[in-house]
This record gives structure tokens, C-alpha cells and sequence, in this order.
């Protein structure tokens, strides 16, 4: 786990971690959604999200601007392995990928954690105090739903129709993209999500892991279009691969 001062344990920092592995027990959505996407009851469960939760805005959202939101554990670095400070275990090319998105986008944090982690992790990380980019807000797991699937039962998942519920004025289907390494976490709005491969081992892993370097490109790409309901992000290196071959 990422450090913090050589006086404060780990669990201090960042929490526990947690029981199961999720990137191990993930499963592909596709079949889920029908039936959950619209049922009446996760509808209404986002509606008292937008009502009762509340969003600290660290910096205002901008005129114009897309939205990416991005998750945390395995996706911007590695929670599991050990490490002296957080910076050995982010994933490469973090400071560049958020620089040059938030070019185009506005940028939220949504981690199924506590707000106190998240804010450590951020710090550690060097993301919140970044003169380069800014974060829009973040959201915890309190922001999150659960709901039932047929084949799995009940599932936490983070539902974009919160952000888009509470700044409908700037944020909607058309303009949102979230990164997640689990892709349950979209089951409630499958077309603005893209699965990330996960960052993991960074001791074996840093000097490879490419993949914040090409998703610069493929936001920067889509960032061009007016709507990104005709995105299937499932295939974005395909996407990519051709608009770069062009």
C-alpha cells in the first residue's frame, strides 16, 4: 500500500484494503443491462443521490468543457503493491494524460472509497496540488448505488445520472466518459463507460504500462465530437488506430 509519513500506519493513510479483488471478480456487463439500466427503482435511487448527496466543488465547471471521470485504484495507480511513496506506485504518464485532458474536459474523481482516502490519495499523488490541471470535484462511495443484477445479485455501482442530475447544465450522456478497471461500475450508463486495463505490479509494470499515453490520444480524438453517444468505447484503440492511420 502507498505510504504516507513514516509515523502514520498505513491504514491511517488510505484505509484498509478491501476484502475481495474486484478486478478478479468482474464480470462483462452486456447481459446486465437491460435489465437493470432502467428499472424504475435504480431510477429513483439516482434521483435521492442528486437530492442528498453533497458535491464539494474544488474548482468550477467550464463553459463548453467535456467531462471525464476517472476512478482511482488500479486505474490511476496501484493500491496493492508496496511501496515508499504513492509516486512509485502511479501509473506512467499520469500528470501528462490529465494535462492534456483537461484541455478538452472537465475532471472528477470517483473512487468507491471514503472521501478521507481519496483526498489522501490524491495529495500523495501530487494530482490535487497540480499547477497544470484542475480538479472539477470528486464523488466517494456515498455517491454510488446498488443495485440488483439477475445473475450476481446485488452490485455497488457509480451512476453517471448523479453528475448529470446535479450539473445538467454542463454535463450530459453526450459529452461524459468515465474510466473504470471494473466495468460493472457502469452498468447504469454501459455507453459512456471505457474499461481500463489495470495498473498493476508497478515494480514490474512501470517501464511498460502505456496505457494512459494512448488514451491522451483517443480523448483528444473524441474530444472533436459533438456527441458521444456514437462512440462504442469497447473498441477505442480500433477507433484510434484509424484515425491516427488517416
Amino acid at each position: 500500500m502507498m505510504m504516507g509519513t513514516r509515523e502514520e500506519s498505513l491504514e491511517d493513510v488510505l484505509g484498509p484494503p478491501p476484502d475481495n479483488d474486484d478486478v478478479v471478480n468482474d464480470f462483462d456487463i452486456e447481459d446486465e443491462v437491460v435489465e437493470v439500466e432502467n428499472r424504475e427503482e435504480n431510477l429513483l435511487k439516482i434521483s435521492r443521490r442528486v437530492k442528498e448527496y453533497k458535491v464539494e466543488i474544488l474548482n468550477p465547471p467550464r463553459e463548453g468543457k467535456k467531462l471525464l471521470v476517472l476512478d482511482v485504484d488500479y486505474t490511476l495507480f496501484d493500491h496493492r503493491s508496496c511501496a515508499e511513496t504513492g509516486v512509485e506506485l502511479m501509473r506512467p504518464y499520469l500528470h501528462e494524460f490529465l494535462t492534456s485532458a483537461y484541455e478538452d474536459y472537465d475532471i472528477v474523481i470517483w473512487s468507491a472509497t471514503n472521501m478521507k482516502w481519496i483526498e489522501a490519495k490524491m495529495k500523495e499523488l501530487g494530482v490535487s496540488t497540480n499547477a497544470n490541471y484542475k480538479i472539477t470535484f470528486m464523488l466517494d462511495s456515498a455517491a454510488m448505488i446498488t443495485v440488483h443484477t439477475p445473475r450476481r445479485g446485488l452490485i455497488d455501482v457509480k451512476p453517471l445520472g448523479v453528475i448529470w442530475g446535479k450539473f445538467s447544465e454542463f454535463y450530459s450522456k453526450k459529452n461524459t466518459i468515465m474510466f473504470d478497471d471494473i466495468g460493472r461500475n457502469f452498468l447504469m450508463n454501459p455507453q459512456n463507460g471505457l474499461k481500463i486495463r489495470p495498473f498493476m505490479k508497478a515494480h514490474l509494470n512501470r517501464d511498460k504500462d502505456k496505457e494512459l499515453l494512448k488514451l491522451t490520444q483517443y480523448l483528444k480524438e473524441i474530444a472533436k465530437l459533438d456527441d458521444f453517444l456514437e462512440l462504442n468505447h469497447k473498441y477505442w484503440e480500433r477507433y484510434l488506430s484509424k484515425k491516427q492511420g488517416q
